[in-house]
């Protein structure tokens, strides 16, 4: 994946710009298009969200993955969602025949794994909301 900056995205801007805290993209097999924005809060601590907007190849079909992880208390949390939910998600077998249960379990899975890390990601924590198209 691409860098795990805040204001980095992992986008895969496809016919749209891009640029450190903004972009927008399109579908190029369907007339779904995307864009996002970030900005910092007036608070004193850096930026802790994280988002994914990505159209991807997937089992012979493109898949729109799109995603907001809000950080409270760090970045590490929200960083490591950006990096494995998607994946977690994906390489559940039963995800095109029960999606609902596979989103579960991988939401499930990649909780456990953050904690099971709590000592090298922190006290931290992030929420996260993910769409598909």
């Amino acid at each position: 994946m691409d860098s795990l900056c805040c204001f980095s995205s992992v986008s895969q801007v496809v016919g749209g710009r891009s640029s450190s805290n903004s972009g927008k993209g399109k579908s190029s097999q369907s007339p779904v298009k995307y864009g996002f924005s970030l900005v910092k809060g007036k608070a004193n601590h850096p930026m802790e969200d994280f988002h994914v907007a990505k159209f991807v190849e997937f089992k012979g079909q493109e898949l729109g993955l799109f995603a907001i992880y809000d950080g409270h208390l760090g970045d590490t949390v929200p960083a490591y969602l950006q990096k494995h939910l998607f994946p977690n998600i994906l390489k559940e077998e039963d995800f095109w025949n029960d999606p609902f249960m596979s989103i579960c379990k991988a939401y499930l899975s990649t909780d456990e794994a953050i904690l099971s890390h709590s000592p090298d990601l922190g006290r931290g924590g992030s929420t996260a909301v993910t769409a598909f198209s």
